[in-house]
């Protein structure tokens, strides 16, 4: 059985009823899920205690970011009109006070953020990271408005949020 556990990571019902232990122990030495068959099919995948609990955190921390995103994109939504026209500066401060890190220079200069959003049709912010060191960005979509002779306007079209 020795021979076979450390080749396969797949194993029989019979296998496991004769030795389950040591099919745990394949499963945390091959730091992955073992299939178990029950006449060529597959019934099942066994874990050790640790990677399943892994699991379980990682369904949480990801289920947690989920949740993250909704809210933000919902704040976003009340706090920016998508399709009007808007300051860089006003988009900046809005952002900012949702937790962005600001995209200015200097004391009122966006013309990084104006040259960004010129050249690539988007702005990209990151939130500033939080205890569960996730990384989570938004990208502007818009465009320079010519309608005014301010050159710090935009229109915006939308806002994706995503997870880096």
């Amino acid at each position: 059985m020795k021979n076979k556990v450390e080749k396969n990571r797949s194993f029989s019902i019979t296998d496991v009823k004769q030795s389950p232990m040591t099919i745990f122990e394949t499963a945390k030495a091959t730091n992955s899920g073992v299939y178990i068959y029950n006449r060529k099919k597959v019934a099942g995948v066994m874990l050790s205690a640790e990677q399943y609990e892994m699991l379980i955190k990682k369904k949480i921390v990801d289920r947690g970011q989920e949740v993250k995103i909704t809210e933000l994109n919902q704040e976003i939504r009340q706090k920016i009109a998508f399709g009007s026209l808007m300051s860089a500066k006003n988009l900046d401060e809005h952002l900012v006070s949702l937790g962005f890190i600001t995209r200015k220079i200097e004391v009122d200069d966006y013309s990084e953020m104006m040259n960004e959003l010129n050249e690539t049709g988007k702005i990209e912010y990151q939130l500033q990271k939080k205890e569960d060191r996730t990384n989570i960005l938004a990208e502007v979509i818009g465009e320079q408005s010519n309608q005014s002779h301010l050159s710090d306007k935009i229109i915006l079209k939308k806002i994706h949020l995503r997870v880096d």
